[in-house]
């Protein structure tokens, strides 16, 4: 099999933490209720999407021994941006990175999911290349959307600022990692759980009342919300595993919240102790948390065994595959 992509280095840029309950508190919100993660990074003033992007792009060249020059791809997988759309963040990450002029910037939003469907993108879009090397950006600053005066917001207290960048090769021609493939399930009537009400073509301005970049989550029952997501992993686990036929050693997921996070290795047949656990340090950074999971086995030398990647929006979810790169020879 050729059509592999090879992780040759990653980087990370997670901003100072502060504990999710007293930036609450100190708010005049009620944290008695709250069951989330412990702490959230909260970005400085310069520390934009592109900016954190570009640092941790940085971060994962040098890791990999790679110049910026030599990338075709920078695919920029968060939803935080430094302005609106047409404005790119992987085409900033690129400028600042100093990538070359024959590469194309890629803005992809899926949500949490982005960091995976970036992957499975640059699989097939080095793949029409003949190969080639490509990045994978996923740095959010959102945390500043959050509402945290407010019980209502509660369940998005612990979405925080950060993430990290991959660096990959088409082709199993190193040593690293190897990223074989996905699969992906749509709830489309999940659409709009979570959402920005102001600054699109409905409601172009927020009332003087309002928060313009503030997010809101849907009345549907917590229940339901519950059930959905356990159903579209289990179909997503099932298909990754009729698709490879790998049973895998570690699980490397979003950290969407920690009762989920408990929950999917039941899911997935791994053990909870071989689950990377990363937000009661970070914080929930979207689809930077499988970059940054990826990143914690990777620096410590502790992925022995393939790892499931699991990602998901309210709207969709994925199941990729990670395999131990080759011993040299």
């Amino acid at each position: 099999m050729t059509d592999v992509l090879t992780i040759l280095g990653s980087g990370v840029v997670l901003p100072p933490t502060q504990p999710t309950r007293d930036v609450a508190a100190a708010l005049g919100a009620d944290v008695g209720g709250f069951r989330g993660w412990d702490r959230i990074g909260l970005a400085g003033d310069s520390e934009h999407p592109a900016a954190m992007g570009a640092a941790a792009l940085g971060a994962a060249l040098d890791t990999a021994g790679v110049d910026a020059a030599d990338l075709s791809l920078v695919i920029a997988a968060s939803m935080s941006r430094d302005y609106l759309p047409s404005w790119s963040v992987s085409t900033e990450v690129m400028r600042l990175a100093g990538c070359s002029d024959r590469a194309l910037g890629l803005d992809v939003t899926v949500g949490c999911l982005g960091a995976m469907a970036a992957l499975n993108l640059a699989l097939g879009w080095l793949a029409s290349l003949g190969g080639g090397r490509a990045a994978v950006v996923a740095t959010e600053r959102w945390a500043y959307t959050v509402d945290r005066s407010s019980a209502a917001s509660m369940s998005l207290w612990g979405h925080s600022d950060g993430g990290g960048a991959l660096v990959v090769e088409l082709g199993p021609a190193g040593n690293g990692p190897r990223y074989l493939g996905s699969e992906y399930l749509t709830h489309a009537d999940m659409n709009g759980r979570v959402l920005i009400k102001y600054g699109g073509t409905r409601f172009p301005s927020a009332p003087p009342d309002a928060r313009a970049g503030s997010r809101a989550v849907d009345d549907k029952p917590a229940t339901e919300v519950r059930r959905r997501y356990i159903e579209g992993y289990q179909r997503v686990f099932g298909e990754l595993h009729r698709r490879f036929g790998v049973t895998p050693g570690w699980l490397v997921c979003n950290q969407i919240t920690p009762g989920l996070v408990k929950k999917l290795p039941e899911l997935a047949g791994v053990p909870r102790e071989r689950t990377v656990v990363t937000g009661h340090e970070h914080g929930h950074l979207g689809s930077g948390d499988i970059v940054v999971g990826l990143h914690r086995l990777l620096s410590r030398g502790e992925l022995d065994a393939p790892a499931l990647l699991a990602a998901s929006t309210p709207y969709a979810f994925g199941a990729g595959l990670i395999v131990p790169g080759r011993p040299s020879s």
